[in-house]
């Protein structure tokens, strides 16, 4: 039982000296977050097929980008917020599979986002750490969206985009590294997942050729995976 508890007591031991947070540090940073389409993690693409018509959308190189605050609690964990923009892209397909017609657009979703996280550092060496980081987000989207792809005289493909609820949640999730200079700030490459606690829009894909109309609705997620490129200035612990 006693060397049990050392080992425990060593295991504790290790584990503090090699993991390091900010502790009484309020740093400013800035990121850019590229969204990567991926079949794996995210919305990659969905099927609107109905009848006669033949549609879908696919996602696309989204962008991402804004301000972060982060606020050292421990030794070994931080809390990060700020405020970030966020526009998905997505291309839109379509097809009328009894006349060869077809045609493509794109659309965007835009969001502005307020997370909220807590991170846990580990130590990998003199100026370089690991971290990993969960938590949610406040998004607010602020208009519906539509495109009309004309074919001829009232004879169109139409896709409108309808916003569930103005202000929705997110689950948030990240892995990274920073590397940490002694005056020049930090350097921080990692990934991120977004998932939407619940589906934001609700798509409308249609073929119209008055009075013919093809008409297939369904929710999208808009879940998405980035590559997350941050800088966070240098700052000086604050003095009790």
């Amino acid at each position: 039982m006693k060397l049990t508890k050392n080992i425990l007591l060593i295991l504790l031991v290790s584990i503090a000296s090699i993991s390091i947070g900010q502790k009484n540090v309020t740093t400013f940073g800035i990121q850019y977050k590229p969204i990567v389409p991926n079949r794996i993690i995210g919305t990659f693409e969905q099927d609107f097929s109905v009848d006669q018509l033949e549609a879908g959308i696919k996602q696309r190189i989204g962008n991402s980008f804004g301000m972060v605050i982060r606020r050292g609690i421990t030794d070994m964990i931080s809390f990060e917020t700020g405020l970030v923009f966020t526009q998905r892209n997505f291309g839109l397909n379509f097809a009328l599979s009894d006349s060869g017609l077809s045609d493509n657009g794109r659309v965007r979703l835009v969001a502005y986002e307020i997370p909220f996280q807590g991170l846990i550092y580990i130590r990998l060496g003199d100026q370089l750490y690991m971290n990993t980081s969960a938590g949610a987000s406040f998004n607010y989207f602020p208009s519906d969206v539509r495109v009309e792809l004309l074919q001829g005289f009232q004879e169109y493909f139409l896709q409108e985009g309808a916003r569930l609820n103005r202000i929705q949640g997110a689950m948030l999730a990240n892995i990274g590294f920073e590397y940490r200079t002694k005056d020049k700030g930090y350097f921080y490459l990692g990934g991120s997942f977004n998932l939407p606690f619940a589906p934001i829009y609700t798509f409308a894909m249609s073929y119209e050729n008055p009075p013919a109309k093809i008409l297939s609705i369904d929710n999208v997620r808009g879940s998405y995976l980035t590559v997350d490129l941050r800088y966070y200035f240098h700052e000086k612990p604050d003095r009790k």
